[in-house]
């Protein structure tokens, strides 16, 4: 039987995006604790940004969608109103031929 390891740093996660970008961790270690911390709440806020821009990107191209289904959506809506308005005009105009003896004779 196989040990799997019970380590929190575990690099093998399936996650679909890293908590951590790469070039947000500390490639040299300050030895002051201030400038550590400093350093990392620098970094710690360049992913934040990173983050926020991802998640604006991800809301545009929902949006996108959303007005692209809804201008569609009005269209099929358009091309339906004008169908039926024209099929109703249609039966008016021949239920009118058929029961009144001066309108339009069938061409």
């Amino acid at each position: 039987m196989v040990k799997k390891s019970s380590s929190i740093t575990k690099s093998n996660s399936n996650w679909l995006w890293r908590w951590a970008e790469p070039e947000s961790e500390l490639s040299v270690i300050p030895k002051s604790k201030t400038k550590r911390l400093a350093q990392q709440a620098k970094l710690a806020n360049v992913d934040a940004e990173r983050a926020v821009t991802r998640a604006y990107q991800i809301e545009l191209s929902r949006t996108r969608a959303i007005g692209e289904a809804m201008f569609k959506s009005g269209k099929a809506l358009r091309f339906t109103l004008s169908s039926s308005g024209r099929q109703l005009i249609l039966r008016t105009q021949a239920a009118r031929r058929q029961f009144e003896p001066g309108f339009r004779d069938k061409k």
